[in-house]
């Protein structure tokens, strides 16, 4: 038995080394432009990010994409003089490490409190954290570095290669890379810092009906969204957000609706596709994880797969009172930024001449 302990450390020493030599070998370069999905919490921007999750010519996070610094809402300016552990340490994700020790969970915190654990969906999830920063390490070292991109680039493609069970690593010639940020689209510095760093990207964000978007938000949340007047104000900075990023960046920026995302799911993935310059696929009309199926992450019980239509009632179990107040506040903005949804910048375009 004293003997078995060293020749196993081998072993797992030789199994690491070899997972390395083959990941290196057949390693996929992930430079693709990124389209940034982000938008205030429970506005679909997770089942959006999900709709990509499948398609052959995207490379899609799975996750929210937690790279901000020194917040996650917050895009990171890193340092062309900094080491290449500072950029790492600066990018890594921690929902990365915590899913690889205990898989992925996407249920939202007040749905958690009601289900019973057993009934919580959890995936596998196989990105070795060690694996991800020797392959960062790799490329940013046979690269030359001469700006953020370069870093970013490096980063992605640790991570869509360190993945060990991504499904669709390979296959058909990527053309996008999505992930999603909550929040991010209200810093202006951030969607400016953004752009900076990928000129070729694209920045899609959701508008959902503010009076069922209240409702979820509050139970999801209620210590944040439970005060109706700061719950509205959040909403209104998000729309508003959103409108002034389409008047700046114009044909860069594409607001969906999220009434329209759920009713018509056909029509406005296939306007994603072309805007995007992707090929239109079925696997954009059903949210999977790493080609699993997986439930909405929403803040009430789901019972299904697929596109969920119950969200676009959830308006009706507010107070008469509560909902003169929101559509008072919020009527202009709402109005405003769906006018703008799709390829709306030519709208915005002939309003400027």
């Amino acid at each position: 038995m004293e003997r078995a302990e060293p020749a196993a450390e081998s072993r797992r020493e030789r199994d690491l080394s070899l997972i390395w030599r083959s990941t290196l070998t057949h390693l996929v370069p992930v430079r693709e432009p990124l389209v940034l999905i982000s938008q205030i919490q429970r506005s679909g921007g997770t089942l959006l990010s999900q709709l990509f999750d499948r398609h052959p010519q995207v490379h899609a996070h799975p996750h929210e994409l937690k790279i901000g610094h020194p917040k996650e809402s917050t895009w990171p300016r890193l340092d062309l003089d900094a080491s290449p552990a500072t950029w790492f340490e600066t990018l890594e994700e921690r929902p990365a490490r915590q899913a690889f020790k205990r898989g992925y969970k996407k249920q939202s915190k007040a749905l958690l409190r009601e289900i019973a654990s057993g009934d919580v969906e959890s995936f596998p999830f196989l990105l070795p954290p060690s694996l991800q920063w020797r392959i960062f390490e790799h490329c940013v070292e046979t690269t030359r570095i001469s700006r953020s991109r370069d870093i970013l680039d490096a980063y992605m493609t640790s991570y869509f290669n360190a993945w060990l069970d991504n499904h669709n690593l390979r296959g058909r010639q990527k053309r996008i890379v999505t992930g999603f940020t909550p929040r991010l689209v209200t810093r202006r510095a951030s969607v400016a810092d953004f752009f900076a760093a990928y000129p070729d990207g694209k920045l899609l964000t959701i508008v959902r009906r503010p009076e069922s978007w209240f409702v979820s938000a509050r139970k999801h949340k209620p210590h944040v969204y439970g005060d109706i007047e700061r719950a509205v104000e959040l909403w209104l900075r998000s729309a508003q957000a959103a409108v002034a990023a389409k008047e700046r960046y114009g044909d860069r920026v594409f607001i969906v609706s999220f009434e329209e995302l759920i009713q018509d799911t056909r029509a406005v993935m296939g306007e994603l596709a072309t805007y995007l310059g992707i090929d239109f696929d079925q696997t954009l009309l059903e949210p999977t994880f790493n080609g699993f199926r997986i439930k909405a992450d929403s803040s009430f019980r789901v019972s299904g797969y697929g596109i969920v239509a119950d969200p676009l009632d959830r308006h009706s179990s507010i107070s008469a009172e509560e909902s003169s107040f929101i559509e008072r506040r919020t009527r202009e903005a709402h109005e405003l930024s769906l006018s703008l949804k799709g390829l709306g910048y030519r709208t915005v375009a002939a309003a400027a001449l």
